[in-house]
């Protein structure tokens, strides 16, 4: 079964959200107590904005979704815990399967992030098999 993901959404599409600053997705060695949102912590953020963004646009259906395939992304400035941090995601290219988005950070003063993010939609069924298929040919 494939997916036509090019006829089901188009450059441009775009999805916004936000999100406070919790203590788990800080750094911890820059000082004792709360510090501030780490870079793999945005990472993952714009990741999801982008992830929800092909969900509710392009591949609702349980059988499909998408997983992260590049990372290039820029972290400008800190933001502590408790402040809330906008992402945007919004769609730059599609090829077949895969999907590039621009992505953006920012808190109420200023941006703390960008870049670009690339997605692969998969099949649910069939990745979870391979993966499976993997984990035999591993002995786990």
């Amino acid at each position: 079964m494939s997916i036509d993901i090019e006829t089901r959404i188009k450059a441009g599409a775009s999805k916004e959200r936000s999100i406070t600053v919790g203590a788990n997705m800080t750094t911890s060695f820059l000082w004792e107590g709360e510090n501030v949102l780490s870079t793999p912590a945005m990472i993952m953020e714009m990741e999801e904005t982008c992830r929800l963004l092909l969900k509710e646009q392009a591949v609702p259906e349980a059988d499909w979704d998408s997983v992260g395939t590049i990372v290039d992304i820029k972290h400008f400035a800190a933001t502590p815990v408790g402040a809330e941090v906008f992402l945007k995601a919004r769609v730059a290219s599609i090829d077949g399967r895969r999907v590039m988005f621009d992505v953006e950070a920012r808190d109420k003063l200023e941006k703390v992030g960008e870049g670009r993010h690339e997605r692969f939609v998969i099949n649910v069924p069939k990745f979870r098999a391979r993966f499976g298929e993997k984990q035999a040919r591993l002995g786990m």
